[in-house]
Order: C-alpha cells, then structure tokens, then sequence
C-alpha cells in the first residue's frame, strides 16, 4: 500500500511557513494525496475491474465504481487476523488467540470528493473578476485555504493509520477472455446484462454477463458487418468501434474475398421499429 506519511509532513511544513505560496502548494500536496489514496484503492482491485471501464478519473466517482462493481465494504474498516494455534476439527479459537496481522481504513466517498473540490475551489483556481475595476488575485484567501487543510490532514491521518489493503472479499466468478488473459468478477455484485471488459487494456474485447438462475455465462458483444464484395457475415468486437471519433471511418478487410469495407460514425435518424409506445 501506498505511505503517505511523508507527503502529510510535508503538507505541514508548508503550512507552517504560513506564506500565500506555501500555503497553496501544501493544498495542491493535500488534493494530489487524496487522489493516490484512491488510486492506490483502485490498484489493489483491478483484478476485478478493466481501466477500460473507467470513465470518471476523480476520486469521489471512482470509490463509487468500486462500491458498485468490485467491493461493496471499501468504505468500512477491516482487520485482518488469524490464530496462532493450529486448526483442531471442532474447536473454535478463543479471541485471545488471535494475532492481528494488519488493518484497512474505510473510505468515505462522499468526504473525500467534498474535501478534494474545496481545497481546488479556494486555493487551485485565481477568482473570477465581476468587474472592470476587479483586480486578479494571486493566490486565495489564507485563512480559508488552512482551515480546509486542517480539515483535510485529519482524513489523511486516519487513511495512514492503515497498515493494508484488501481486494475484498466474496465468492467469484472467472473465466478466460479469447486473448488468454483471466477475467474475474465478484459474483454478489455481477447484473444480468453488465458488460464487462478483458483485463488485458490492449484487448478489445468485451462481454455481456446473462444470469441464468444464480449461475452467470458471458457471451462476447459484437457488431455484426456484411461484406459488400461477397456478403459474407463478420462478428467485430464492440469496443473496436470506440476508439473511433464522429466521422471518422475505419477499414475492415473481408477474410473471403479481401474486399476493404468501409465503417463510419454518423448521427441519422432512425424509424420505430413498431408504432410509438402510449403514454
């Protein structure tokens, strides 16, 4: 896990020299600290999640994805301890007999998120002029900037009291992507219908979750493309198309008869498939 023990002593060095600078670079210290905790979170359980399927980088909406799709307890504390007398069929250990081997401080998503907008908001942005007259500030107001740092070393504080991180914990589910690589889901947390992507960030390939009973399979999601030369059926991997920008085209080469297909985004409009549903 991550120490971020150093970067708090420097956030107070910094306030301590009490100048409108210091005292903006130990915010910017501060709102760097808040994001590689979470990152930190996130490193630890991306054997449960592709960078693929992150589309929000900010540490308040990232700890959510993680709440919703990888571990559900990210935000409570957890101890890890195991006994020190070996295992006898039928006998329960006594608490005394077990040795703590570590502990992971809980998140709080929403305290995080609202400490890492303010401290940005008074010290990381110059004020916006109302008027002519205004005059462009170089730095924000002192006061206000050390009261949110004081507020926000006391959440840093209790995240380094910490001394490990977990992956969490749950049953799941695994199976291997066409490229090789393991996927791994948390069962309790998987929906029917949840698309999950390959591990592997250079694979493009990504899957639907159908829950069957309490048991999940995962079929690939692809975009069916007629050959113009020969007709021929090609199953193309969803995400291929997402790296594409509008209107930019891409080539697809028929393995039957090597024709070049052309692929485009485009916005148009579409007919109802049926009459319009009543309201």
């Amino acid at each position: 896990m991550i120490d971020i023990k150093p970067i708090i002593a420097k956030i107070k060095r910094l306030i301590d020299e009490d100048s409108d600078a210091s005292v903006t670079y130990a915010a910017l210290e501060a709102r760097l600290a808040l994001e590689k905790i979470c990152y930190d979170r996130l490193r630890q359980r991306h054997d449960y999640i592709s960078h693929s399927e992150l589309k929000e980088w900010q540490p308040g909406a990232l700890i959510n994805r993680l709440l919703r799709d990888v571990d559900p307890e990210i935000e409570q504390t957890k101890t890890l301890s195991i006994s020190a007398s070996s295992v006898v069929e039928g006998i329960i250990p006594s608490d005394d007999d077990y040795v703590e081997i570590g502990t992971e401080v809980g998140f709080n998503s929403k305290r995080i998120s609202r400490l890492w907008h303010a401290l940005s908001k008074l010290a990381l942005h110059v004020s916006l002029p109302e008027h002519r007259a205004d005059k462009i500030s170089s730095y924000g107001e002192k006061d206000a900037i050390k009261a949110k740092l004081r507020e926000t070393l006391k959440e840093l504080e209790r995240l380094a009291s910490g001394t490990m991180t977990f992956s969490g914990f749950g049953e799941e589910v695994s199976f291997e992507c066409v490229c090789g690589a393991r996927i791994r889901r948390k069962l309790g947390l998987l929906r029917n219908g949840q698309h999950v992507h390959c591990i592997d960030p250079k694979c493009k390939i990504a899957w639907r979750a159908i829950k069957e009973g309490q048991k999940f399979s995962f079929e690939q999601i692809t975009i069916p493309i007629t050959c113009i030369g020969c007709g021929t059926l090609s199953e193309i991997p969803w995400l291929w198309f997402f790296d594409m920008k509008y209107e930019d085209h891409g080539i697809l080469r028929c393995h039957i008869c090597k024709t070049e297909n052309y692929v485009q985004w485009r916005l148009c409009t579409v007919a109802p498939a049926g009459p319009p549903a009543q309201k």
